[in-house]
């Protein structure tokens, strides 16, 4: 299971367990699963898709930023996030 927190300028976007994160690199869609390798990229703008360990599936369409993964953890640090409707 990943801990995952996706964290913009204003606030948390989306905090808690998951079974899997996908999030747009400026080298292509990155797939994260639990054991991951320890990982650092930047990320272009697009969606970050969430699939918590509970629940519907989670989309935060953000401007840029970078992620990093290390130990399960996954921290995505946006520039800024996009508000459903204003894409």
């Amino acid at each position: 299971m990943l801990t995952v927190q996706v964290v913009a300028p204003d606030g948390v976007r989306w905090s808690g367990h998951a079974r899997g994160v996908t999030v747009p690199s400026v080298s292509g869609s990155l797939g994260i699963l639990p054991r991951h390798e320890p990982v650092a990229a930047v990320l272009a703008a697009g969606v970050v898709r969430v699939r918590p360990a509970a629940g519907d599936p989670v989309e935060v369409t953000v401007t840029g930023g970078f992620v990093v993964v290390d130990d399960d953890e996954v921290s995505v640090l946006a520039d800024g996030t996009v508000a459903p409707g204003d894409a």
